[in-house]
C-alpha cells in the first residue's frame, strides 16, 4: 500500500512502482517560481503561475479559496500559515490536527467529487505531481484552475522550490523564504551529527511488502534515498537506477542488511510478522531484531515536515546520536 503513498503524496494504493531519477543530498538554492501579472482584460484581476510541472496557469491574483489534493501540499499550506484558506483536501490530509473539520473530496480509490468541488468554486486546486492527467483535465473543465506541486522526481531541493511556490501564490513568500531556510539549516545540523560517525549500517527500507517475496523498496533516486545517506547509513539497494524496485527475498538476503526499516508499519506489518516471513530467517537484520518500524507520514510526504523524518532515520540508524 505505501508505494503509492509515497509516489502520490496522497497515500494512495501503489498501481505500479514510479520512475525518477537520481538527486544528491540537498545543497542548492531552491529555484524561485515564476508569478507575473497577465495583460488579458478579465472581470477578476489574475496573474500567471509556472508550476512543478512546468505548465503556466492562469491564476487569480489574490488566491483566498483553495483546494489541495495532497497531503504534503496541505502540510506546506498550513506551515505557511494560510490553512484559512483550504475550503477541502483529499481523503488522505491528516496533518495539522485542525484539517480534520475541512471538507474531503476524494474516495479510498482516488476518485473525486467533481460537483463537490465545482460547488466548492475554489480559487485553485493544488494537485500532486503524480495526480492522474485525467482529473487535471476533468477540473479545469469546471473553469477551475489547476496548479502542479511536486513531481515523482521529487527531492530535498524541489521540496523547497515546492514551498516557495505555494508560498508565492498565496501572499506568503517571506514565510516561504522563512521556512526553507529553517528546513534547510535544520537538515545541515542533524546531517552534520552523524558526518563523521564510524559505521554506517546497512539499511534495507521496506516501502511495500503486500507480496512479502517481492517487497518494494528504495532505490538511488528521490528524497527516500536522501534521507538515508544523510542520516549516515548505507542503502543497500542505493546502487538500482529505479527509485523504487521490486526486489526478490534472494536478493534481500544477499545484500545482507544490518537494518531493516519498516515504512509500511502504519499499514499493520510489525517486526515479529517479519521474522516469520519465509527465507527472512538468515539475513542479519532479523537475527539480530533489527527490525524497526518508522512513522511513514515523516519520510513519505515531501513537504515541511521532512526533517522531521531525518531525525527519526537518525533515531534507528545511529541511536548513539542525540
Amino acid at each position: 500500500l505505501s508505494v503509492g503513498l509515497l509516489i502520490s503524496s496522497c497515500a494512495t494504493a501503489p498501481a505500479q512502482a514510479p520512475t525518477a531519477t537520481p538527486a544528491p543530498v540537498a545543497t542548492t538554492a531552491p529555484v524561485a517560481p515564476t508569478i507575473a501579472p497577465t495583460d488579458v482584460p478579465t472581470a477578476v484581476a489574475v496573474a500567471s503561475v509556472t508550476d512543478s510541472a512546468g505548465r503556466v496557469v492562469a491564476i487569480p491574483a489574490n488566491v483566498s479559496k483553495i483546494i489541495s489534493l495532497a497531503p504534503s501540499t496541505t502540510e506546506m499550506i498550513y506551515a505557511l500559515g494560510k490553512g484559512s484558506a483550504v475550503v477541502a483536501i483529499d481523503m488522505y490530509s491528516d496533518y495539522p490536527p485542525e484539517v480534520s473539520s475541512v471538507a474531503k473530496i476524494s474516495n479510498p480509490d482516488m476518485t473525486y467529487n467533481y460537483e463537490q468541488i465545482a460547488a466548492l468554486a475554489p480559487d485553485v486546486v493544488f494537485a500532486a505531481g503524480i495526480t492522474n492527467p485525467e482529473v487535471v483535465t476533468a477540473i479545469e473543465k469546471l473553469n477551475i484552475p489547476v496548479v502542479v506541486v511536486g513531481s515523482v522526481n521529487t527531492t530535498v531541493d524541489s521540496i523547497k522550490s515546492d514551498i516557495l511556490l505555494v508560498g508565492a501564490m498565496l501572499g506568503a513568500n517571506d514565510e516561504a523564504t522563512a521556512l526553507t531556510t529553517k528546513l534547510q539549516a535544520d537538515w545541515d545540523a542533524l546531517a552534520a551529527k552523524v558526518a563523521n560517525v564510524s559505521t554506517k549500517p546497512r539499511v534495507f527500507w521496506e516501502l511495500d511488502a503486500t507480496d512479502p517475496s517481492k517487497p518494494y523498496t528504495i532505490g538511488a533516486g528521490g528524497f527516500v534515498n536522501e534521507l538515508l545517506v544523510a542520516a549516515g547509513a548505507v542503502n543497500v539497494f542505493g546502487d538500482v537506477e529505479n527509485p523504487y524496485p521490486q526486489v526478490s527475498v534472494e536478493q534481500i538476503v544477499a545484500a545482507a542488511p544490518d537494518i531493516i526499516i519498516l515504512a509500511d508499519s502504519l499499514y499493520g506489518v510489525t517486526p515479529d510478522m517479519v521474522a516469520t516471513r519465509a527465507g527472512w530467517e538468515g539475513i542479519p537484520a532479523v537475527k539480530a531484531q533489527a527490525v524497526m518500524p518508522i512513522d511513514d507520514n515523516l519520510v513519505s510526504r515531501p513537504g515541511p515536515r521532512i526533517v522531521a523524518g531525518l531525525q527519526a532515520v537518525i533515531a534507528i540508524v545511529h541511536p548513539e546520536v542525540k
